[in-house]
């Protein structure tokens, strides 16, 4: 065998070895928060952490596989948006060999219900509640938070997390709570409808002590917005 071969068959062996997991940032939105799906961990010692849901990469499975599994396993639901951020590289202890993590964000509609048999070990939390990850999932959850702000602002993702039916302040609301800012909101109600992304579904809330508000939808017909091209709010 040459050296060449030698080399390369010991870097595959290298690589062959290490662990790749999948991390899920799987983000809400309910009563005007926006919010994180965490998972109850514990420690050798005992110790109880919580911590972004994930998964190794099982023999027979892909990484996009692995990342549908961790969503229906967690939420039990089939409907979702799901994007893929980057790779990030850790090591689990100082004495360990670096391992690689391929992370993923998604976005699932407020009336999804954790499934009965993680209750216990699973609870959504508000993004500005979230204290004590550890360092490699604080790192995805900001990037995602990033990716998260830059897409709604190119992109019609943000109505993955609103119901089928909805208002305008709903999403005036959503907007404001990912961008962390005060949106002028007769601009956007004008810049939203202009769009032609949404209609009129004929329908206002009941049952309310102040004006009701007229209900929204996705306007389906419209693939081009619904893929996402051609559309961008700047604030």
């Amino acid at each position: 065998m040459e050296k060449g071969d030698e080399r390369a068959k010991k870097i595959t062996k290298q690589y062959s070895t290490k662990k790749i997991e999948i991390d899920c940032v799987i983000f809400n939105f309910d009563h005007n928060s926006l919010e994180v799906l965490l998972v109850k961990q514990e420690d050798n010692e005992g110790v109880v952490t919580w911590g972004l849901t994930s998964d190794y990469i099982k023999k027979g499975e892909t990484i996009l596989s692995t990342a549908h599994n961790i969503l229906k396993n967690y939420t039990g639901g089939d409907h979702f948006f799901l994007e893929q951020l980057k790779a990030f590289s850790y090591k689990p202890s100082p004495s360990l060999q670096e391992d690689i993590s391929i992370a993923y964000y998604a976005l699932v509609k407020q009336d999804n219900q954790i499934k009965d048999s993680y209750n216990s070990d699973v609870k959504w939390i508000g993004i500005n509640e979230i204290i004590g990850l550890n360092d490699k999932h604080k790192i995805i959850l900001d990037f995602s938070l990033k990716e998260l702000r830059a897409s709604i602002c190119k992109s019609a993702i943000g109505f993955n997390l609103l119901p089928e039916k909805f208002t305008l302040l709903q999403v005036i609301n959503l907007y404001e709570e990912i961008l962390g800012i005060e949106i002028n909101k007769s601009n956007f109600r004008r810049k939203l409808l202009q769009t032609g992304i949404v209609h009129d579904s004929n329908e206002k809330e009941e049952d309310v002590s102040h004006r009701a508000a007229r209900f929204y939808s996705l306007n389906l017909q419209n693939h081009e917005l619904l893929s996402y091209n051609e559309f961008n709010f700047n604030f």
